[in-house]
């Protein structure tokens, strides 16, 4: 389990996200969060956040800093703000809230470092995250810059997705132009290696989740949907020649 902070104000519901509106709240380090709690999104939604961070840090990519948060229930219970509540039951997932953030938009697709585009799309397409789509009518595209104009990838809670298409992925994805890269046999084996990699600290990413997420049993048995060894057999057609048939 890691180290766990503590929720010491909360300042108010962010209006990001569509599923799940996370609370901006200040922890005992001192820094804001994006925080998503158990009573609302619900295990699995949690657990698609850490799998996707953690995985995604593998990957080189852009993801803020994470920690498991408690949000203590006299602080919930003295918030005036609507929905609080929301933030209740157990362990939060709590995302450090970049500084000076702005949406990500058509316009800064070009400016984006083509490498890191094409990592974006690969991992969508590997841990089956929909939910990041962009087109010139907008879209949900769960990318923000920093105030140098970096990004920063976030929001995995619909990661995991059982109805997931990479076909419908490669419609709509933001950095769907970049699909032919993974043509070349040479590219595809580099990046073989990148995803076995990262699928082999699964036991230490796992190890990173509370057990109420789990929602355990007296048996002990993961009764989360999907399970989290479905996850990781969702993961493992990567080695699949149909999985790099999607790109």
């Amino acid at each position: 389990m890691p180290e766990s902070i503590t929720a010491v104000e909360i300042i108010r519901q962010s209006h990001q996200g569509i599923s799940i509106k996370p609370f901006i709240v200040r922890g005992d380090d001192g820094a804001p969060y994006f925080v998503k709690g158990l009573e609302k999104a619900g295990g699995p939604a949690l657990i698609s956040e850490v799998l996707g961070a953690e995985l995604g840090i593998r990957l080189g990519l852009p993801i803020p800093d994470w920690k498991l948060m408690r949000v203590p229930n006299e602080l919930i219970a003295f918030s005036a703000i609507p929905n609080v509540t929301d933030l209740g039951g157990g362990l939060a997932f709590a995302s450090r809230a970049v500084e000076n953030a702005s949406d990500f938009s058509v316009s800064n697709i070009d400016r984006t470092p083509v490498d890191l585009r094409r990592r974006v799309l690969l991992f969508d397409l590997w841990v089956r995250n929909g939910d990041r789509c962009l087109g010139e009518l907008g879209g949900n595209v769960n990318l923000i810059l920093d105030s140098s104009g970096s990004l920063s990838v976030i929001d995995h809670n619909m990661a995991f997705d059982r109805t997931f298409s990479g076909t419908d992925l490669m419609e709509t994805h933001v950095f769907r132009e970049c699909r032919s890269f993974f043509r070349d046999l040479v590219v595809r084996q580099e990046h073989m290696e990148i995803l076995s990699k990262a699928v082999g600290d699964w036991g230490t990413i796992t190890a990173l989740l509370p057990d109420d997420w789990l929602y355990r049993d007296s048996d002990n048995i993961d009764l989360t949907e999907p399970t989290v060894a479905e996850r990781l057999e969702m993961l493992e057609v990567f080695k699949e020649e149909r999985f790099w048939g999607e790109l």
